[in-house]
């Protein structure tokens, strides 16, 4: 399952809903994604996603991968490996929520 599809399973569970993540991101608090273990365990299931992700956003920026990184906002306060993980996990989350809203105004 892909990050698109576990955010419409969730969404259809009733878990939370697609477009306050789009607009408030991940901080308030997304069920699955909000404890330092559950973000660990997301990312090691889409790591190559998450990556993936982050290479194509890189490259449709004009930037190197590293300083792609650096310029995304939730990564400044950044101080350990877990707030890494857990940034990138919420990055990858948000972008792929914003994603699934672009589709549905486009259908």
């Amino acid at each position: 399952m892909d990050i698109k599809q576990w955010l419409r399973k969730s969404e259809e569970d009733d878990v939370f809903l697609i477009k306050d993540i789009a607009t408030h991101g991940c901080s308030g608090g997304v069920t699955g994604v909000i404890y330092y273990w559950e973000t660990t365990k997301f990312h090691a299931a889409h790591e190559k996603e998450i990556w993936d992700l982050l290479y194509q956003y890189a490259q449709d920026s004009g930037e190197q991968l590293v300083p792609f990184i650096a310029s995304i906002p939730i990564m400044k306060d950044v101080g350990s490996h877990a707030q890494f993980v857990n940034a990138l996990v919420w990055w990858a989350v948000e972008v792929r929520a914003h994603e699934i809203l672009a589709e549905r105004e486009a259908a």
